[in-house]
């Protein structure tokens, strides 16, 4: 009897459980039903709003003059954040693309609607992606206000290299007075590679003397760092400037050998002539690489003969494929020459640059 009223109690149990549990997946259900609806309204109401300012964007390149958007769609796309970003990505993108009357519309677009100062209210967060789009539109404006130039230049301390970039790439567009010596101070994180693109943006001379500056009183290890991305941007260095930096670094052998590609210009000739017998290795290698690329007269070809039986491989190397390069060297030369060469070592690195040049020789 007992067992009887037992196993009834429990039915119930089991029928009450499996109605709340039916109830709750008719709730979930429900909740995600609605939930879909708000999504696709949010979604054609996004689709709507793209549109609309998509359309403003193409006609205000299409007609400097052409109407503008009026203070309840401005308003629209200034409560929409997401929607606010994509509109200055594409903004931003539109003016890769258009010049004269095209880019004239995109700004006055922007200018109608407030653009930067949005903009700024959005790079006073933290958020890296918001902070990279905004700073990207902000080096597209043609003018920038003192709040925001402060603001891009306290990005460029910041922790992501690539809001650094962005950051440092607007004020360039904008005032190369201001980003040049921020961009010759950056020594932390942030491959100088990266900084070539931005760096190409101004103009050669400024940047090397502005660039000198901090040479002469940096340490060894951002000198280096800094000379990399001048040589990405191929610096004109006068004879004077050179010589002024070669004999600041002569105790920093690193440095001097970063300083080597960028003398290359024929009035570099005596400099490198007398770097190609420096103690230092790695001196000696690049002075012989730009000896090869920059002689031209018979003296140097026969400085190159002699370099080309140093001890050092690399050198060597160096030396073999400037004389191949070089506009005095022949086969008759080649054969004069090697009558009196007695290292072995000199002879197999001629045959080893001969093979990779494609070049036929008779050892003699």
């Amino acid at each position: 009897m007992d067992f009887a009223i037992d196993s009834e109690q429990l039915l119930q149990w089991m029928h009450s459980a499996l109605l709340v549990i039916v109830v709750f997946v008719l709730l979930v259900w429900s909740w995600l039903f609605i939930l879909r609806i708000i999504h696709q309204e949010d979604e054609k109401k996004r689709n709507e709003l793209q549109r609309q300012w998509r359309r403003f964007l193409f006609e205000c390149c299409a007609n400097p003059k052409a109407e503008l958007p009026e203070r309840a769609q401005i308003k629209q796309l200034w409560q929409d954040t997401q929607a606010f970003l994509w509109f200055i990505q594409l903004w931003s993108l539109m003016h890769r693309y258009v010049r004269g009357d095209a880019d004239d519309g995109l700004e006055r677009l922007a200018e109608h609607i407030r653009l930067e100062r949005q903009a700024l209210e959005l790079m006073r967060g933290q958020d890296v992606r918001t902070l990279i789009a905004t700073a990207i539109a902000m080096g597209d404006l043609q003018k920038l206000s003192p709040a925001t130039i402060k603001r891009l230049k306290e990005l460029t301390q910041h922790s992501s290299s690539m809001v650094v970039l962005t950051a440092l790439r607007a004020l360039m567009r904008n005032d190369q007075t201001i980003a040049v010596p921020i961009l010759l101070q950056l020594k932390r994180f942030v491959a100088p590679e990266r900084l070539v693109t931005i760096a190409k943006e101004c103009d050669s001379r400024y940047l090397i003397q502005q660039a000198q500056k901090i040479l002469l009183e940096t340490t060894a290890e951002h000198a280096v760092y800094l000379l990399t991305v001048l040589q990405g941007v191929n610096a004109p260095l006068s004879s004077s400037e050179a010589e002024t930096l070669i004999r600041h670094f002569k105790s920093q052998p690193e440095a001097t050998a970063q300083l080597i590609p960028l003398l290359d210009h024929p009035h570099h000739l005596p400099l490198i002539r007398r770097l190609t017998q420096s103690a230092e290795l790695s001196i000696r290698v690049q002075a012989t690489r730009m000896l090869g690329e920059l002689a031209r007269n018979k003296q140097d070809l026969e400085r190159l003969w002699q370099l080309l039986q140093d001890s050092a491989w690399w050198v060597r190397y160096r030396a073999a494929r400037g004389i191949f390069s070089h506009p005095e060297f022949s086969p008759d030369y080649l054969k004069e020459q090697l009558t009196e060469l007695a290292d072995p070592f000199a002879r197999n690195m001629l045959m080893q640059v001969a093979n990779e040049m494609n070049l036929e020789i008779i050892d003699a």
